[in-house]
């Protein structure tokens, strides 16, 4: 054995406890303020079950060894039943480092590892393991050594090194702190306005019974306060309040999750370190990356500039938690600069495409979709609505109604017309090219082999009679990277791509 049979370290029995546990505690201390000790009493079988939690991660770190040859990574776990995971190094798509605070100042790592068999729903493929630095760095490089050991001279030879960061060098490109913060200005806030609302009402609620003695709706306090003002300049300054808060909340989370964010070529890999709290690492084996995506919301698309994401099996999946995240490949770029930047990091799908257009016959399929269907059921039934409140004498709310309904159509075919004149297809021997979507353009760089499955469907008539079929491709990547489509192409292109195809 090269490592092991080993335990991880004994951190592992607190890496989840102030997300699992934070709130509880919270909860107890703010009963204890309050002097509310009957709702204590009242849960105490809750409290000691969830209490008890810890003690299988304590069972788990006991029980659990960890050992590396020269060609797999086993890991043994259970106590009356036991189990072992077998992963073949060759197969191993991505070993990703992250440090939380408390890691931090323990010097430890949690060090993920991910193969093939990750992908998709199930967590299968993937192993967790606590580690000291040195342990760390050591497991990285015999679980990597197979990847390398053809190329151990030059910039390969990084990967031996005895350290976990990379400093900035020829190979290495740092994103600046203006092009983290354009990435939270530009990125949609829809999500960050609503959650934002939700810990307001919150926080006001609890301020008050803590201050006032009393019980207070926060989300009430908000509706009344609102409500003081007329209905016209009401809109105006919620609409810009709510973006205005939305861009700072944005801002701050991103400049916090990806600040110090770099990647750096190693050659047969690609190596991402960001984070300022909570620090991760990630080694992308360049092999397993299936190709990128190219993002762009309508205010990124007028600033011309995008974020670009890869697709490799355990960097953006999310852990054994169920928590995701965006696999970012660099938070924003000028979209003049992305083919410039892929030639350098993924040469291999760095060919400018040559898209081909959905034909203007397909123009009136675009609209036969379920939003656009749904939208117009919403205006009729705004309308229905504000006529039926004609005899009540309430203008201003008919009115609202009216407007809202037909802003909400005009927004909807909007996006559908977006859609139509974003929609194209590049069939090329190593890269498939799609480019979709509405609001937010998304341009797709797929490479042939990693393609499973191509599929085309379409009615007969549109298919039969003017030639136009929408394409959806099933690609080896994380869930949520691994179906991309097309709609209203014509019949032709999906030839083109179907013999592309390597299967």
């Amino acid at each position: 054995m090269k490592f092991g049979p080993r335990r991880g370290h004994v951190m592992f029995i607190f890496e989840r406890f102030f997300r699992d546990f934070g709130l509880l505690i919270l909860a107890l201390i703010w009963y204890g303020i309050t002097r509310d000790y009957q709702v204590i009493l009242d849960h105490s079988v809750v409290l000691f079950i969830v209490l008890f939690s810890p003690v299988n991660r304590l069972i788990r770190y006991l029980f659990t060894y960890y050992s590396i040859d020269g060609q797999r990574l086993l890991v043994e776990t259970g106590w009356l039943n036991k189990k072992k995971l077998e992963v073949p190094l060759s197969n191993i798509t991505t070993v990703d480092f992250s440090q939380n605070i408390f890691f931090q100042l323990a010097k430890v790592y949690s060090v993920n590892v991910d193969n093939n068999s990750s992908v998709g729903f199930g967590n299968s493929g993937r192993v967790r393991m606590v580690l000291k630095e040195r342990d760390a760095v050591l497991v990285k490089r015999l679980l990597l050594e197979k990847k390398d050991e053809k190329g151990m001279e030059g910039q390969d030879r990084e990967l031996y090194e005895d350290r976990i960061s990379e400093d900035t060098s020829g190979n290495t490109i740092m994103a600046s702190a203006g092009e983290i913060l354009l990435m939270g200005l530009l990125r949609s806030k829809g999500l960050v306005i609503v959650q934002v609302l939700t810990y307001a009402g919150v926080a006001i609620g609890a301020i008050s019974q803590l201050f006032l003695d009393k019980k207070v709706d926060g989300e009430e306090v908000i509706l009344d306060w609102i409500l003081h003002f007329s209905a016209p300049l009401l809109i105006l300054a919620l609409l810009l309040a709510l973006y205005l808060l939305g861009s700072a909340v944005s801002v701050a989370l991103d400049m916090i999750r990806y600040y110090g964010f770099r990647i750096t070529d190693r050659g047969s890999s690609i190596f991402i370190e960001y984070g300022l709290f909570t620090r991760k690492t990630f080694t992308l084996v360049k092999e397993k990356i299936s190709g990128v995506s190219y993002r762009q919301s309508l205010l990124m698309r007028l600033f011309r500039r995008g974020t670009l994401e890869v697709f490799a099996a355990g960097y953006g999946y999310g852990d054994e938690e169920k928590q995701t995240e965006t696999a970012v490949f660099y938070p924003v770029m000028r979209e003049e600069k992305l083919y410039a930047f892929l030639g350098r990091f993924l040469p291999e799908i760095q060919c400018r495409p040559d898209f081909r257009r959905t034909p203007s016959k397909a123009f009136f399929y675009f609209f036969l979709c379920g939003r656009f269907f749904l939208a117009l059921a919403l205006l009729l039934a705004a309308l229905l609505s504000a006529a039926a409140l004609i005899p009540r004498g309430i203008p201003e709310l008919r009115m609202g109604i009216a407007a809202a309904g037909g802003l909400l159509f005009l927004l909807c075919a909007f996006s559908v017309l977006l859609e139509y004149f974003n929609t194209a297809v590049s069939a090329g021997d190593q890269v498939i090219a799609l480019t979709r979507g509405g609001y937010t353009k998304e341009t797709v760089l797929i490479k042939t082999d990693k393609v499973e499955t191509a599929e085309e469907y379409a009615t007969i008539r549109k298919r039969r009679r003017k030639g136009i079929t929408s394409v959806r491709l099933g690609v080896l990547a994380p869930q949520q990277y691994s179906s991309h489509s097309a709609r209203n192409l014509e019949i032709k292109d999906f030839e083109d791509i179907r013999q592309k195809l390597v299967y």
